[in-house]
């Protein structure tokens, strides 16, 4: 069989093979272009996969488990488990183990599936299409991997009609999409290289996550950590030696009991002042579409380091009457002040990074770096360490809101073991880091090329 025929494209009139029409409609004429290697046999999605015809009406005093698809080729999971009272389409069908699932909604970015066993018997609305695969004709995994290249994605966005954002994929259309079958032992050796090298990204995602943990445990062990958050939660009576209370409050007594060290003295910003040079809260911008200056905000200060595609542009004049040592250094601490996930992030500022703005959802922590290294403070804080303390004490709020702020900052407790140890747990981390970063940077390499090799095997290569 010859591969599909593409269109001959002029400036008003567009010729294409009659053959080549399962549809008629301009969008899916003129989108269904996909150049397949020449000597592939080309077979309609329809002789490959058939409807799944068992359905169920929803009863009211059972459970169902419903599914979701998530996104380019990232799998079918589990939803929820509702009662059937709690779901309002009553009609809906049964999905099986091995099982072809798709999106109307999201085929064109990649939402497609296979039903896992833990899935069998679990429910979908009429959003969701699923179906039987012909076996004698494809490795359902080929068949998986040809639906999550870019190519079929953009097939399938050619095929989707309706309002934007809620494009509903043409089912007769999908069915009548040609796309080659090789042999069975080539489909094998294709999904065969691509696992091979999905299992080696695997592998290395995992080797980083172990490299996390090592991280953590080094903290722990080095600094003598102890988290004890049972204090903040249990309402009977809690003791605490006199000798050990550096502040009245109650939060603060309970700060010192269920967050210590074992192996160096504590301390905190409130208590020991001449550890740190200035504590600011960022400014309410004046944004301006034409300014200049930048401005920092809560989704550009991630885990440590900094995103600037976020950041916002401010009116010029106004940056001008801001104070030159308000504005960021190199060795200062950002750290997000409110919002619900987000909270208490903090990441150093490098060199690149001095002199911006920042928002008044953001602190910045400007530490005496011959008593405290920066970064060593940025570990802490981001540690389970930290943001227990932070979740405790922006929790104890009346108000129930969720702010940290200048005040409850000042009452992070930290280990202050010597400077030149400070230095060396950083170093150890920021080596260790570095090695997980390596091996999620290849992991990332391995996936991309995997599909990559995959598409060239299947499509003309420039696609």
């Amino acid at each position: 069989m010859n591969s599909v025929i593409p269109s001959k494209t002029y400036s008003y009139l567009n010729v294409v093979p009659y053959n080549t029409l399962f549809n008629w409609g301009a969008s899916s004429i003129l989108g269904n272009h996909l150049k397949y290697k020449s000597g592939l046999q080309l077979v309609r999605i329809g002789k490959l996969i058939e409807k799944n015809q068992n359905r169920v009406n929803i009863k009211n005093d059972l459970f169902y488990r419903r599914v979701t698809i998530k996104l380019y080729g990232k799998g079918v999971i589990k939803r929820d488990e509702v009662k059937g009272k709690e779901i309002g389409t009553k009609r809906q069908s049964i999905i099986s183990e091995g099982q072809f699932i798709m999106s109307k909604i999201d085929a064109r970015n990649g939402a497609f599936g296979i039903v896992s066993k833990e899935l069998e018997g679990a429910i979908v609305t009429p959003d969701f299409l699923s179906y039987d695969i012909n076996k004698k004709i494809v490795i359902p995994e080929f068949f998986l991997l040809l639906t999550n290249t870019t190519q079929f994605h953009d097939l399938c966005q050619n095929s989707s009609s309706g309002t934007t954002g809620r494009q509903r994929i043409d089912e007769s259309s999908f069915l009548n999409f040609q796309v080659p079958v090789p042999s069975f032992t080539e489909q094998r050796k294709l999904v065969s290289k691509y696992k091979n090298k999905e299992d080696l990204a695997k592998k290395q995602i995992n080797e980083a996550a172990k490299i996390a943990k090592e991280i953590d445990q080094y903290i722990l062990s080095n600094l003598g950590l102890v988290i004890n958050k049972t204090h903040y939660k249990t309402k009977q009576i809690h003791y605490a030696e006199f000798t050990n209370i550096t502040s009245w409050g109650i939060d603060k007594i309970l700060n010192s009991l269920s967050f210590k060290s074992l192996k160096f003295p504590t301390a905190t910003l409130e208590s020991n002042p001449v550890l740190y040079k200035n504590i600011f809260r960022g400014k309410s911008p004046k944004y301006d579409k034409n300014g200049k200056g930048r401005i920092l905000n809560q989704k550009c200060n991630r885990w440590n380091f900094i995103e600037m595609e976020y950041a916002r542009t401010v009116n010029d004049n106004w940056l001008k009457s801001i104070e030159k040592d308000f504005l960021t250094k190199e060795n200062d601490i950002i750290i997000n002040s409110t919002g619900e996930g987000t909270i208490g992030r903090s990441s150093l500022i490098t060199k690149p990074l001095e002199g911006l703005l920042y928002d008044s959802h953001l602190l910045l922590l400007r530490l005496d770096i011959e008593k405290v290294n920066p970064s060593f403070l940025v570990i802490l804080i981001n540690h389970t360490y930290g943001q227990s303390q932070i979740e405790s004490l922006k929790s104890a709020k009346s108000t129930k809101q969720t702010e940290l702020g200048v005040q409850n900052l000042m009452k992070v407790l930290f280990p202050l073991p010597p400077k030149k140890k400070q230095d060396s747990i950083v170093k150890f981390i920021a080596t260790k880091k570095n090695e997980a970063d390596q091996l999620l940077k290849k992991s990332e390499i391995n996936q991309q090329s995997a599909i990559l090799e995959f598409e060239k095997q299947i499509f003309e290569y420039p696609f």
